[in-house]
């Protein structure tokens, strides 16, 4: 949710900018929107709720009030499901989205799987200062191996000993 509001935010300005660079400004002549600017009458508002397919609807602030409480309600309870997904630090995991999403919550492999460094030596995942890489094999041959950085923030899966690598997190 957090990203999605960032999303708005930067699009929202970069609308802004865009706009804001134009040089040449239309004018309008507001003669020509006059009786648009009449507000509508009641009858007229009636004959509107009649035909819409109530795409529409005037709100006042009590159902405003509902609306949010009943929308915060329903945050919390995705919350405590999200809770309720999380992965048992105690348990073993061999599937490769399973141990992945092990390796992001918690940092480290679980306890079935054994961790070793990972060094990058060709530089087929990102180098930056202070980052290390961990691997551990899904397989008995080592072929198939989530390589990880220190923090699990990052999770890469190959399936060709390190040819290729999927991001996961």
């Amino acid at each position: 949710m957090r990203k999605f509001k960032l999303f708005l935010l930067a699009l929202t300005g970069a609308a802004i900018l865009m706009l804001g660079g134009c040089k040449e400004k239309q004018t309008y002549d507001e003669a020509a929107f006059e009786n648009d600017m009449e507000p509508l009458t009641d009858d007229e508002l009636k004959a509107m709720d009649e035909d819409s397919d109530d795409e529409m609807t005037a709100t006042d602030e009590e159902e405003l009030e509902q609306a949010q409480d009943s929308s915060e309600k329903d945050s919390t309870e995705s919350t405590d499901h999200a809770a309720e997904n999380k992965m048992d630090e105690k348990g073993t995991y061999t599937d490769k989205n399973d141990v992945a999403q092990y390796i992001y919550e918690y940092g480290h492999a679980p306890s079935n799987l054994t961790p070793e460094n990972y060094e990058n030596a060709d530089s087929m995942l990102p180098v930056e200062e202070g980052v290390t890489y961990q691997q551990c094999s899904l397989d008995p041959e080592g072929k198939q191996k989530l390589i990880y950085t220190q923090d699990g923030k990052r999770v890469y899966y190959t399936e060709d000993d390190g040819k290729s690598f999927e991001e996961i997190y």
